[in-house]
């Protein structure tokens, strides 16, 4: 899924325009106070993606399966689930 948020144009400027990307290794028991905070999203499955407000307020999260048609993650679903949370002071991001 990096590949995919680095390679797709339409991905890239959702993310520059209203999102701060984090990414956490939670493997082997990596970061798990990062795990218990946010109440275990992993329990979805990998990747998963959180979405928190600029307060670090847990705002969504989304299990990744349900964005993949054909056996990949699918750049329409991924750019649909970024402009539903991307902050309303970006709206205008959301038609491009």
């Amino acid at each position: 899924m990096h590949q995919l948020f680095e390679s797709d144009r339409a991905i890239r400027k959702a993310l520059k325009a209203g999102y701060v990307v984090v990414m956490v290794d939670v493997n082997g028991g990596h970061n798990v106070e990062t795990v218990t905070k946010f109440a275990n999203p992993t329990q979805l499955g990998l990747p998963v993606m959180m979405i928190l407000d600029s307060d670090g307020k847990q705002l969504t999260t989304q299990d990744t399966g349900s964005l993949v048609t054909d056996g990949r993650h699918d750049p329409e679903k991924i750019l649909a689930f970024l402009r539903q949370w991307m902050p309303s002071r970006n709206a205008t991001e959301k038609n491009d």
